[in-house]
């Protein structure tokens, strides 16, 4: 099934691999709520072995998430309408991670951004690269609103 952010996470995944990060395991789909709303995710990861991480500071790796959330269950803690970007760090082989952290990189942000983020995490530094959002930011808005909208509707029937 074709998701909205698949050409948005394509890309990313393109330039991190491109700047030498390649993905151990990557996914993207359509998640919910505990069971009542649905969101966009989209999951990568990055470990040691394939990725060139520091073994001694992510010995299992890490994982970067985007989602996009359609905000319906805000006032219940979940998380605010839109797009947003974040970390972990793997703390096993099989995939359990530790807290979820804002990653510097926000939303729409470019794929550049996204890879010298991801540089400055785990090269213990600020980042020092402007913010900028991906050139079909506004596309994906309206895709990711669209998909938004025809879930709320069907969870009204």
């Amino acid at each position: 099934m074709t998701l909205p952010p698949d050409p948005y996470i394509t890309a990313v995944w393109h330039a991190l691999a491109a700047a030498g990060l390649e993905l151990a395991d990557h996914f993207t789909d359509d998640s919910d709520t505990s069971g009542s709303h649905r969101y966009l995710r989209s999951v990568i990861t990055l470990d040691p072995d394939t990725s060139g991480i520091d073994p001694q500071r992510w010995p299992h790796g890490l994982i970067l998430i985007w989602e996009w959330h359609t905000g319906i269950e805000a006032a219940d803690g979940e998380p605010e309408r839109g797009p947003s970007w974040e970390w972990a760090r793997l703390v096993d082989s099989h995939g359990q991670c530790g807290e979820r952290e804002a990653l510097t990189a926000v939303g729409y942000a470019s794929p550049a951004y996204v890879v010298e983020s991801v540089r400055a995490l785990i090269e213990r530094r600020n980042q020092s690269t402007p913010a900028e959002q991906w050139e079909r930011a506004k596309e994906l808005d309206a895709a990711c609103e669209a998909w938004g909208a025809a879930e709320a509707q069907k969870a009204g029937e």
